[in-house]
Parts: structure tokens; C-alpha cells; sequence
């Protein structure tokens, strides 16, 4: 049965009710991806600046830790609630079940995110002003939470959070309301809609990672705050244990998958099958040593928010397990090669001395500037712990070097 011209009419006033709301809403959002992506946004100015501090009744002459606390205890929270309340407003059933309400819903929360945005971004600016000191300067063990690593890492964060996190929230925003129909502007068919980049729950679950990052960058320790990157290395260090041992160890079944090998050959030579025994511990124990320190050891334990370590001291813990990282896997490739002749004993023992070498400052950065400041009782002996493990530690892995690099002296360079 046909409808009746008053249900089409009825059909016809709901949809221009419905476009109406969602090309102000496509507008909206179109109009804070250009205002806050880092390659269309003005960079305030200092009138501005203090216009929008004024605002948060912050004296821009107040200290650091007035804006540290209105950022901590204000802002980020509120984004973080902002981007919520859209991520829900954004559900596809939500949208097509009351469309015109949920749109004009949308407007509302585009001007509050509009407001905490601009608030944010101004205050960032004067917290971490362009042309910022160097992230490992020496000389600022005294700044206490807002030494230059600490303030570099919030800038990276805030700049990640606004260009690939809330704008690629606007753009996914606009991609669904499209696709839904629920603007008149039409809707440019993109292969990469459906692709995790442009997903509003994606972009959403982002913001929220890097709003917390942000959060992070100042109210964690400083070894916290160091280890953060460390995330990237530490499974590379497992996948190549567990490279060597399958190499030590060749399954039949396990090397070839329709006549082609899924594993680098397995070692031959007598002597690389003994170096590579020897490379086992040395990677264990670098893979203890992170683990270790990070949060579910020394990490863990209550330190203060800062200590009189520096930026250019929290950087070298931050690379550590990069550089751990990369001497390892500089071995193994030594080990994979060395069957062919192409390798020396000198090239092993380089670099299982520069490996060794890798362990020295992190271990000293510990013992000095973290161990120390553990709360500690008697019946506990935290500190004395962690003391003494170090030390355990540091003489197994010596040990361990030791031996490969005594296995090494006599290798030939053939198999």
C-alpha cells in the first residue's frame, strides 16, 4: 500500500528537520578540525594567552603548579567527560533511533568541547612555550615536575591528542553522520572509511590514551615517566629469544610451510651453536633487568614526583631499552651470519662489550636517584632489596659476558 501524501509529506519534513541539524553538525565539526589541527591552527599569541588565562582566573606571573593543578584537576578530566558524552551521542543505533535530538545534542557538545579545547591549547602554550628548552638539558635537576623532558613529553602528547586524536574524531564524526544520511551534503565514498584511522570508537579510545598520557607527564615518577617508550622495545627483546632458541632447536614441521622456510636457517657450526647457548642468558637477564625496574618492580614503589635527577639523566633511562634492544639484536644477527664466514671473533666481542656497556648509567641512575627515596621500615629493608639485587644482578650478567666473550675469542669466522 502506498503512503499517503501526508505520511510523505510528514517523511519528507522529518529528513529536512534531520539535515538541517546535521549540516550544522558537519560544519561544526569541519570548522574545529581546521581551528586545532597543528597545519591549519593560528598559534596564540600572547594577548590571547592571557585573555584565555584570565578566563581560567589563572595570573599568568602564578606559578607552574597553579596551571599544572587546573590542568591535572580541571581540563583534562572535563575533555576526557566531553569526549565520552560524544563517543555515546555517536552510537550508530542512537543516531538512527532519534536522529534530529541526538544531532542537536552534537551542537551542544561541539561548543563545550570548542571552550575546553581553546582553554587547553592556551594553557599549554604558556606551560610549554614555543622554541622550549633542549628535552635533555643537564642542568635542571632543580625545576622539580616541570624539568624539560617532562614538559617536551605533555607538548608531544598535547599536539598527538589534538591532531591525530580529537581531529580525526571530527573527521570519523562527519564520515557516520554521512553515511547514515543525516545531512545533505553528500556523502564521497572513501575506501579507507572503515579503517581503524577514521572508526570514531578508534579515535575516541586514542584521545583518551593521550589524555592520560598527559595526565602522566606530570603526576608520575620520573622513572615512570622514563619508561615509557620502553613498551616498543621490550617485545622485540622476547621475539628475539624466542628467534635463537627455535634456531637452536630446528622442528622439521616448523620450517618450511609449502616448501618455504618460515624461520631463518637454524645455526650449523659447532661454534655459533655454542655462542648462541652463551647469547641465551645474556638476553634473560637483559630481559629481567626491564622488567625489573619497570612498574611491576622498582616502578611500583612509592617514589616522590620528582628527585634532583635531570632531564639529560631521564633521558638516558628512557633510551635504555632501545639501546639494550639494538645491541641484542645486533648479536643475533652476528650469530645468523656467522656460519658464512662472514663474521670475526672481534665483531662478537665488540659487541657484547658495548652491550655490557649499555647497563652502566641506568644501574647507576637507580642506585642514586630511586632506591634511595623508597620508604622503607625494618622489618621490610626495601631499599636493602633492591641494593642487593642490583648487585646480583650486575654479577651474573658479567659473568654471563664474560663467557661469551671467552667463546668468542676463539671463534674462526667459519663454520
Amino acid at each position: 500500500m502506498a503512503d499517503s501524501p501526508r505520511t510523505n509529506a510528514d517523511k519528507l519534513r522529518h529528513q529536512r528537520q534531520c539535515w538541517h541539524y546535521g549540516d550544522l553538525v558537519d560544519y561544526g565539526f569541519k570548522r574545529l578540525r581546521t581551528k586545532y589541527h597543528f597545519r591549519t591552527a593560528d598559534q596564540p599569541d600572547p594577548e590571547s594567552i592571557e585573555h584565555a588565562l584570565s578566563a581560567l582566573s589563572i595570573d599568568k606571573a602564578k606559578s607552574q603548579e597553579a596551571l599544572a593543578h587546573q590542568l591535572l584537576s580541571s581540563l583534562l578530566p572535563l575533555l576526557h567527560s566531553q569526549i565520552t558524552s560524544l563517543s555515546l551521542v555517536l552510537k550508530t543505533s542512537s543516531l538512527r533511533r532519534e536522529p534530529g535530538p541526538k544531532l542537536s545534542l552534537v551542537l551542544q557538545i561541539q561548543g563545550q568541547l570548542d571552550s575546553t579545547m581553546d582553554e587547553l591549547r592556551y594553557l599549554i602554550a604558556t606551560l610549554c612555550p614555543e622554541n622550549p628548552s633542549l628535552p635533555d638539558r643537564a642542568d635542571d635537576q632543580h625545576l622539580r615536575r616541570f624539568k624539560s623532558y617532562r614538559l617536551d613529553r605533555l607538548n608531544n602528547e598535547f599536539r598527538s591528542l589534538f591532531s591525530w586524536g580529537m581531529c580525526d574524531l571530527f573527521q570519523a564524526a562527519n564520515e557516520r553522520i554521512g553515511q547514515m544520511e543525516l545531512t545533505s551534503i553528500p556523502s564521497i565514498h572513501d575506501e579507507d572509511a572503515d579503517t581503524r584511522k577514521k572508526d570514531v570508537e578508534w579515535s575516541v579510545s586514542y584521545a583518551l590514551n593521550r589524555i592520560k598520557a598527559m595526565s602522566d607527564s606530570l603526576s608520575t615518577s620520573e622513572l615512570a615517566a622514563a619508561q615509557v617508550y620502553w613498551e616498543l622495545d621490550r617485545p622485540d627483546i622476547d621475539n628475539l629469544l624466542n628467534n635463537i632458541i627455535k634456531k637452536l632447536n630446528p622442528s622439521t614441521d616448523s620450517r618450511e610451510v609449502e616448501g618455504r622456510p618460515t624461520l631463518p636457517r637454524p645455526y650449523i657450526g659447532e661454534p655459533v651453536i655454542r655462542l648462541a647457548k652463551l647469547t641465551l642468558p645474556i638476553v634473560k637477564l637483559s630481559r629481567i633487568f626491564l622488567a625489573k625496574l619497570s612498574k611491576r618492580g622498582l616502578a611500583q614503589e612509592r617514589f616522590p614526583i620528582f628527585t634532583e635527577i635531570c632531564s639529560d639523566q631521564i633521558q638516558t633511562l628512557a633510551e635504555c631499552a632501545r639501546d639494550i634492544a639494538r645491541d641484542l639484536r645486533k648479536l643475533e644477527s652476528r650469530l645468523d651470519f656467522a656460519d658464512d664466514g662472514g663474521v670475526t671473533s672481534d665483531d662478537f666481542t665488540s659487541t657484547a662489550k658495548s652491550l655490557k656497556t649499555r647497563f652502566d648509567a641506568p644501574l647507576l641512575l637507580v642506585l642514586v636517584y630511586f632506591i634511595p627515596l623508597i620508604p622503607d621500615d625494618d622489618s621490610l629493608n626495601v631499599q636493602n632489596y633492591y641494593k642487593n639485587w642490583c648487585m646480583t644482578w650486575l654479577n651474573q650478567m658479567a659473568l654471563a659476558i664474560h663467557n661469551f666473550e671467552h667463546a668468542a675469542e676463539s671463534f674462526e669466522g667459519t663454520p
